[in-house]
């Protein structure tokens, strides 16, 4: 019973000794996706079946964490996410490009070498669909809830763990999961790489019901002040 109460201390020691009293982090990489199971359609119209190839883009982040009791963390991404192809034998580009702008409260810091948080994101889409050379602006906002966990190994730099972010309203609908591997240098600089999957049910966004299903891996770099 002492020894199982000893150890317990020491992990929580441990865990505060390595609580973040101000943190920045950033991030940059890429993501490469297949875009499937899609369709794009006038709001109220049939449904028609899009033939799309996602494209490579870029990602970023930014997160700041203080240990003011109350106020939540704020963490800032954007993704560029695009796919060309046909709708109905027309040329066709989709720009699903968006921010996500997410407040959020860490429930463990490295305790038993464990990261949880939890929050709200909104997300703001800033896209497009080009259909035959007529384009219409897709533009919208969604909230979403936020879980991310990670696990560092011990006596290791390495974690592993992820995100998903999941919600929408008014008939739309988003799940983003991300799978990641991290590993930080003695430097404050890091790698990262993954797997990500969205799927994405979008209802009368520009007047357009667009669905599609983005998933592929993603690698990149990062700093942890």
């Amino acid at each position: 019973m002492m020894k199982s109460a000893l150890v317990l201390t020491t992990a929580l020691l441990a865990g505060a000794a390595h609580a973040d009293v101000l943190g920045l982090t950033a991030e940059v990489g890429s993501y490469s996706p297949s875009a499937d199971n899609s369709f794009i359609n006038n709001h109220g119209s049939s449904k028609q079946s899009a033939d799309l190839d996602g494209k490579s883009g870029t990602y970023f982040g930014i997160a700041f964490e203080h240990p003011l009791p109350i106020i939540p963390n704020v963490r800032f991404q954007s993704l560029s996410l695009k796919a060309n192809g046909s709708v109905g034998g027309s040329s066709a580009k989709l720009d699903l490009s968006h921010q996500d702008y997410t407040l959020y409260y860490e429930f463990l810091d490295g305790l038993l070498w464990i990261d949880l948080d939890a929050g709200l994101t909104l997300r703001k889409f800033d896209g497009s669909v080009t259909i035959a050379g007529s384009k219409t602006d897709l533009s919208d906002s969604y909230p979403l809830g936020y879980l991310s966990g990670y696990v560092t190994v011990p006596g290791t730099r390495l974690s592993f763990g992820g995100e998903v972010k999941a919600g929408g309203f008014d008939g739309s609908s988003i799940t983003d999961t991300t799978l990641k591997v991290k590993y930080e240098t003695p430097f404050l600089v890091g790698i990262e790489g993954g797997y990500r999957k969205m799927n994405l049910d979008l209802s009368d966004i520009g007047g357009k019901n667009v669905k599609s299903d983005f998933s592929g891996v993603f690698i990149g770099a990062f700093v942890d002040f």
